[in-house]
């Protein structure tokens, strides 16, 4: 078991660094491809776009000094990406062979740029930054979207072969969730089980030992099962996982509707707002 394809974003931002040192850990791990896909906005496109809406254009000059800011973005993203790979003694740029790290060229809206390469991606890879920056929406993306497996590195990657704690409640998003981590929950020192049942009841189908019977079935051990106490759920959950040493924390995200879970909150809202709680790999 293990991620052969993964991708990373990068939109120009000191976070970037981070994803880029998580992604670079699982190639070495792995002997993996990572494709840094540029996800910052294509600015000279959007503002002309918006003059044609509001029926006017906009001086040369601009449209110049966009496109020079936009070239000198990618051409920071490079110069990170070098450094990372220098840093972990990962080869860098197009070629055979792996592990290896390229850089994509920009391929304009980030959304279609992420829609071409998450097609046959085995992971996406982001750091907690890009939940607070204003590109936050392409964890939107890359969660409903694309229907892709998303992990959002915190702390130091070497983490990730640590304390694993699975939330399991039993639903497709959880069951989900736990076929993509696979690879990492097969490294990892140990691997716990946690459920919240308080506010609700949990069926037959959270059952762990339904669980741990497909673990052992993939040949990566059983999880030590532990309620957590309190509430909200999402709270109770990360507040185990950090009593507990957990480093790597999977989870179902979004089980509810979004709406449902923008308007009343939720664990979802619980995981991605813990900044210095474990890495969390999520599937819708």
């Amino acid at each position: 078991m293990s991620y052969k394809h993964i991708v990373t974003l990068a939109v120009g931002e000191p976070f970037d660094r981070q994803s880029l040192k998580f992604a670079a850990w699982l190639a070495l791990q792995h002997e993996a491809r990572v494709t840094v896909v540029p996800a910052y906005p294509d600015a000279a496109t959007n503002i002309a776009a918006l003059g044609a809406s509001a029926g006017g254009a906009y001086p040369a000059e601009i449209f110049e000094a966009l496109s020079r800011a936009m070239k000198e973005t990618q051409s920071h993203i490079e110069r990170t990406c070098r450094d990372v790979c220098e840093e972990s003694d990962l080869t860098f740029g197009p070629g055979d062979g792996a592990p290896r790290l390229v850089l994509s060229e920009y391929g304009g809206a980030p959304s279609f740029a992420l829609a071409r390469h998450l097609a046959l991606a085995d992971l996406v890879v982001v750091s907690q930054g890009l939940l607070t920056a204003a590109d936050r929406h392409l964890v939107g993306q890359v969660l409903f979207g694309e229907r892709a497996p998303l992990l959002i590195g915190r702390g130091d990657p070497d983490a990730l072969s640590g304390v694993a704690a699975i939330a399991w409640d039993g639903s497709a998003q959880a069951g989900r969730a736990v076929r993509q981590a696979l690879p990492l929950i097969g490294t990892s020192r140990a691997i716990l089980i946690l459920q919240a049942p308080e506010g609700r009841q949990l069926d037959k189908d959270a059952n762990p030992e339904r669980l741990n019977a497909y673990l052992r079935a993939h040949g990566v051990g059983a999880g030590r099962h532990i309620l957590a106490e309190g509430s909200p759920e999402g709270d109770a959950l990360m507040d185990a996982a950090r009593s507990n040493d957990v480093s790597l924390f999977i989870a179902g995200a979004y089980g509810r509707s979004q709406l449902a879970e923008y308007l009343f909150g939720g664990a979802t809202r619980s995981f991605l707002k813990a900044k210095d709680g474990p890495s969390l790999l999520l599937m819708h």
